[in-house]
């Protein structure tokens, strides 16, 4: 995931819209939200490669639980796009 810096990107600003309509951040706190994110998600190569024999199982547990969040996240970001 983190092979990919657009991607990254992406997925990040698409999980922040959805802390942010989810969970009515405003301000700053979104701009926490999205650097925990990223933290998040730039650790987990390192994580993984920590724990070698739980890899692949983490691995796939964080990007479904990132795609999951991303996704319902584009919605929330179209809407407020669309809202204006």
């Amino acid at each position: 995931m983190s092979e990919n810096p657009v991607l990254t990107v992406a997925l990040i600003v698409a999980i922040t819209s959805f802390f942010k309509s989810h969970l009515g951040l405003t301000g700053w706190k979104v701009l926490l939200a999205a650097f925990v994110m990223a933290l998040f998600i730039g650790f987990v190569p390192l994580l993984a490669a920590s724990f070698p024999v739980v890899a692949p199982y983490l691995t796939t547990l964080v990007n479904v639980v990132v795609f999951f969040l991303a996704a319902a996240g584009s919605v929330d970001f179209v809407k407020e796009i669309r809202a204006g």
